[in-house]
């Protein structure tokens, strides 16, 4: 288990003031094993699950979402901007979240996808779009079976 999840069983346990007895219980009783340094994914989770139902609130999230927060691009709008930016294929494999950085601080003077606001979120989504049809990308004109795209390509074809 890594550091980040034991300091949550740590932090658990302090905010609800349990002894060490009656910690290791709970390990026991929920995670199946004596020291939170044995548990492993599923045990974490339904410790954590238990300390919350006991009044533990908890930051931590395992399942990887963004938090929510006023303001800022949802979760949906990220993938959404993921999505159109491998579309467009831009860059090379591998480097795909650089270029993705460079062209967000290039254009919309953004550092990372995570520091955008929704309505700058929205801009990106809505640039994007314009960038895939105008390359002739646009994936919602493909055709599930062969990739074949309605729209037709700039230029001569050779």
């Amino acid at each position: 288990m890594d550091r980040k999840k034991l300091a949550v069983l740590h932090i658990a346990k302090k905010q609800l003031g349990l002894d060490a007895d009656t910690y290791r219980a709970a390990l026991l009783a929920h995670g199946g094993v004596e020291s939170s340094s044995e548990l492993n994914e599923d045990g974490f989770l339904r410790v954590v699950k238990h300390f919350e139902s006991c009044g533990f609130v908890s930051r931590f999230n395992p399942v990887g979402k963004r938090p929510n927060r006023p303001g800022m691009a949802t979760d949906a709008q990220i993938k959404k901007i993921y999505a159109q930016w491998w579309s467009i294929g831009w860059a090379e494999k591998g480097r795909e979240m650089k270029a993705l950085r460079g062209f967000l601080q290039k254009r919309f003077r953004v550092d990372h996808e995570n520091f955008l606001t929704f309505e700058k979120a929205h801009s990106v989504i809505e640039a994007l779009k314009k960038i895939g049809e105008r390359d002739g990308n646009d994936s919602r004109n493909r055709e599930i079976d062969g990739g074949v795209s309605s729209t037709p390509k700039r230029g001569p074809e050779k």
